[in-house]
Formats: C-alpha cells, sequence, structure tokens
C-alpha cells in the first residue's frame, strides 16, 4: 500500500511519495509535486468564462509587439500628368485593354505622356455591326487629339463575314485586308502616326496557327501604310516556339504571364507586352517621355536633358539585353561595359603586351613588381 506524507506550506502542498524510490530519487532526493491550491485569486492570466454581467476582457497587444507592414520599395511615384501631355491613344479588342494597362505603368512617371484607352473587348474588324472600326476612328481621333495612335486588334476575328466566306480563304482574306485598309487610311486623314501591335501566341493551337496568318496581314498593312508594326509573339513562348503560361518578365525574372484560360495576361504579362511597344512610342513622343519633361526648356533637342554631360553616367540597372536583337532596350552596352577607347587612342594593356611587347607596369607589393626597391 502506497504511503503518502503531505505537509502544508503556504498555499501550497508539498507531497511525498514514500514509496517507489528510484535512483534518481536516492541521489538527488525525493520528487515534489505542488499544486496551486489558492483557486479564488485571479491574477489575470487565467480566462474566466464569460457570462451576462461581465463581458470577455479581450487583452491589447503592445505596441512594441505589433507588426507593421512596411511600405515597399521601388515603388513607381505616381506624378500628376502635365495640362499639355501628349496622349497615346490605344484602340482594339481586349487584347489592347491589357496593352493599355501595361503602357500606363510603363509610362507612370512620365507626366508629358497620357495614356487614353478606347479598347472595346468584343469588337474587331469581322463583327462591324458590334463597332465598326474604320467608320467610328476618324471621330474618336478628332475628340481626343492623340500624338500616337496604338492599335491590336484580331483576337475576335477568326470567324465568318456576312456572306458566309471560309475563314483565312481567298474571299475572306480581301475583304477583311479591305476592312484594314479603310481603317487605316482614315487614321492617316488624320496625320497621326500609328503603330500596329501584333497578337500573341494562344493555348489554343488552332487559334495559335490563324493568329500567326492574322498577323502577316498586319504587317504588311501597317508597312504600306507607313506604319510600325511590333511583333511581340517570341515574348510569349518558349524555346521550341509553343504557347506558355510562364515565362521571362522584364526585368529577367520567370513570372506568370497568362491566365489559366490562356488567353488573358497577367499584371507580368501586360507589363511585358507594353515593353515592346515603349521603344517606338519614346522615339515618337521623344522629351515627353521623361520625367524630367517640365524642367526641360521648350525647342530643345529630342532626348536632350537639363545639364547632361557628355562623360558617361553610372548606371545600376539596365534592362535585359536580346542575344537576337540588341537594340530591343534601346543600347547595346551590357552592365558595367568599360567606355571604348576612342579611335586613334592609347593603347589598351593587352595590345601594348601582344602587340608591343611592353608589359605593364607593376604596381608595389605584387609579386611582378620587380623595381629595385629604394633606399
Amino acid at each position: 500500500m502506497l504511503a503518502i506524507t503531505a505537509t502544508l506550506v503556504g498555499t501550497f502542498i508539498f507531497v511525498e511519495h514514500a514509496t517507489a524510490r528510484t535512483l534518481l530519487d536516492m541521489l538527488f532526493g525525493p520528487r515534489i509535486y505542488r499544486e496551486n491550491t489558492d483557486r479564488l485569486i485571479d491574477d489575470g492570466r487565467r480566462a474566466r468564462p464569460p457570462s451576462k454581467n461581465r463581458p470577455v476582457k479581450r487583452s491589447r497587444p503592445r505596441p512594441d509587439t505589433v507588426r507593421t507592414s512596411p511600405v515597399p520599395d521601388g515603388q513607381p511615384l505616381i506624378q500628376a500628368k502635365l495640362p499639355d501631355a501628349k496622349p497615346v491613344l490605344v484602340v482594339g479588342d481586349f487584347m489592347a485593354g491589357s496593352l493599355a494597362e501595361g503602357l500606363e505603368t510603363a509610362f507612370v512617371d512620365a507626366p508629358g505622356v497620357r495614356v487614353v484607352d478606347k479598347a472595346d473587348g468584343s469588337s474587331g474588324f469581322v463583327r462591324s455591326d458590334h463597332r465598326d472600326w474604320p467608320e467610328s476612328i476618324g471621330e474618336m481621333i478628332e475628340k481626343e487629339k492623340p500624338a500616337v495612335v496604338v492599335i491590336m486588334i484580331g483576337a475576335n476575328d477568326r470567324q465568318q463575314f456576312s456572306d458566309g466566306n471560309a475563314l483565312l480563304s481567298d474571299d475572306w482574306t480581301k475583304e477583311y485586308q479591305a476592312r484594314m485598309t479603310a481603317f487605316l487610311d482614315a487614321v492617316k486623314k488624320t496625320g497621326q502616326p500609328v503603330v500596329w501591335v501584333g497578337q500573341p501566341a494562344f493555348k489554343s493551337k488552332s487559334m495559335t496557327n490563324d493568329l500567326l496568318a492574322f498577323n502577316e496581314l498586319y504587317r504588311n498593312a501597317a508597312e504600306k501604310a507607313d506604319g510600325k508594326f511590333v511583333d511581340v509573339w517570341d515574348g510569349f513562348v518558349d524555346q521550341s516556339g509553343n504557347f506558355t503560361l510562364s515565362g521571362f518578365d522584364i526585368s529577367g525574372q520567370t513570372a506568370r504571364l497568362r491566365n489559366n484560360d490562356g488567353i488573358g495576361m497577367t499584371a507580368a504579362g501586360k507589363r511585358k507586352l507594353a515593353f515592346y511597344v515603349e521603344k517606338p512610342l519614346r522615339q515618337m513622343l521623344g522629351n515627353a517621355t521623361s520625367p524630367d519633361i517640365a524642367a526641360i526648356k521648350p525647342g530643345a533637342p529630342v532626348q536632350a536633358l537639363p545639364g547632361a554631360s557628355g562623360a558617361p553616367a553610372k548606371i545600376d540597372r539596365l534592362a535585359p539585353v536580346s542575344l537576337s536583337d540588341p537594340e530591343l532596350d534601346g543600347g547595346t552596352d551590357l552592365l558595367g561595359a568599360a567606355p571604348r577607347p576612342a579611335a586613334g587612342g592609347d593603347k589598351s594593356a593587352r595590345d601594348r603586351l601582344v602587340i608591343d611587347g611592353i608589359a605593364p607596369e607593376g604596381q608595389p607589393g605584387r609579386v611582378n613588381d620587380f623595381s629595385w626597391p629604394k633606399q
């Protein structure tokens, strides 16, 4: 039978087991169990059940324990657009709407550029009963007075005309080209330049194949009208030329570019779509794309910034350089590249060593320093 000895000390009971001694008990003494017998004192650390007369008291976190989310760095500062900002009119279907959002992000720091989104998601050149672009574009340009007209259209045009001609047949193609020509003629009457953006690949293979043929029609029509055609196809396919949901964003990081349906664009995809259109727009708009447009004097040379010097500025970051088209990002020098020596200038250390046989002078403390030490 187990014998228990209890001793009352203050408000605690110390209970000692007299039997079942172990080796640890003999070495370190008997084990003592404590039990708090004061159940009436509430120091606020034990939760009490709520009652009708006593509401539940919720503790507030201390100020030093409250976790706050810091403001993310690198966010572009949104500047107010100038009253005389140059409008960029974006027209077309739902893909044009995605392009307009990307362009708004691209020129968020340019107070001299204003993006006007007039895209109609369900429109195209086939369904003129929904919107007749050749008929309505002239009035739209007259109202908005844009500096550049950007068009991206065709994703809804994989259908027959009212006469029943098959898609991409000879008769269908002639009718489609006639409507594109009428549209471009209406734009040319206003004297505004045109940037035509091609369609990207889609998840549907049949749709992708049709849009490949559409892009050739768009390219030919834009070039005949002295417009600029922007091909975005390679930016939304993998290395094998197949459609991909993910790819490189404008910073060179892998990101999701398309929605799960294989049609719509994510935020990264919209920004990448606008990346292809930025270069021709910046060339056409000139100083208006500069964040310092308000400080540029009227009549200054295009792309000239106030206080700019001839010496190369220190650049911390550059846009990715395409191996197939280095001019895509507006520059040909990689990050950290040393300036090229002027023609007829001093030879490099390599040329002096290889051509003239003159070794470079050794710096003090290095193993190639063979100078006689000074006395």
